[in-house]
């Protein structure tokens, strides 16, 4: 006696289990880190197109566009990158395994310090009545912070053992958080002064908001790699 044959396939249920296959199930909270990882990356590019948009238009001294290209490779492009490497969530950086994440976030660490510890210095040197302003103040905080969150980088490489603790590692990702903060607020004070008057409100409050939207991304991807690292430890 010949067995019964099998039940009809439901198209609607193929075609589902087709787009499916190769896909594992994530979280409502990993969509979310995605959703907010792209639209991150969106912001920086948009609040770093503004700044180099406006050394297009200033038409002023060659040491204030030199700052501008700087400072906003250094702090808006580089350092949040360098920040985002370690988030399981970024496209470019989820398939690197740690030792390739850790050596591409000291390469962009070290080469965007270095790019805006320059453009600081090359305007603080050339307009040195610059402190009176809160623009001025906020980037020589961000500056003298990216100074000493660099050095402990350096001290990490050197010390690996000595200086991988979760201490040590929590500070120091406290002092590149609170470096960016000083750094984007910074910048958008700049959208706030010279840029308004140039290119115009509706401009200028866009560049702010794209900062803004920015920083609280880049910021968020921090603490959350931060509460992971301590809640690994306390697991294990």
């Amino acid at each position: 006696m010949l067995p019964p044959p099998p039940p009809p396939v439901d198209p609607e249920r193929l075609e589902e289990n087709n787009l499916n296959f190769g896909y594992e199930e994530i979280s409502f909270f990993a969509v979310c880190m995605n959703v907010l990882t792209t639209i991150t990356h969106f912001a920086l590019g948009a609040a770093a197109f503004s700044a180099f948009l406006f050394v297009n238009f200033i038409g002023g001294t060659h040491h204030l566009s030199q700052h501008i290209i700087l400072c906003t490779t250094g702090y808006i492009i580089l350092m949040s990158q360098a920040v985002l490497t370690f988030n399981p969530y970024n496209g470019w950086a989820s398939g690197l395994k740690y030792p390739k994440k850790k050596f591409g976030h000291l390469v962009m660490q070290v080469v965007g310090s270095t790019l805006a510890i320059t453009g600081s210095v090359i305007r603080f040197y050339n307009m040195r009545v610059n402190l009176v302003t809160i623009h001025g103040i906020f980037g020589l905080i961000a500056m003298i912070l990216t100074v000493v969150s660099l050095i402990a980088g350096f001290m990490n490489l050197i010390c690996p053992k000595k200086f991988s603790t979760l201490l040590h590692r929590t500070l120091h990702a406290l002092i590149g958080s609170a470096t960016l903060l000083f750094a984007f607020v910074c910048l958008c004070f700049g959208f706030n002064d010279v840029y308004r008057d140039v290119l115009g409100d509706e401009n200028a409050d866009l560049s702010i908001a794209m900062t803004a939207v920015a920083l609280v991304g880049t910021l968020t991807n921090a603490f959350v790699n931060v509460v992971k690292r301590i809640k690994g430890r306390s697991d294990a």
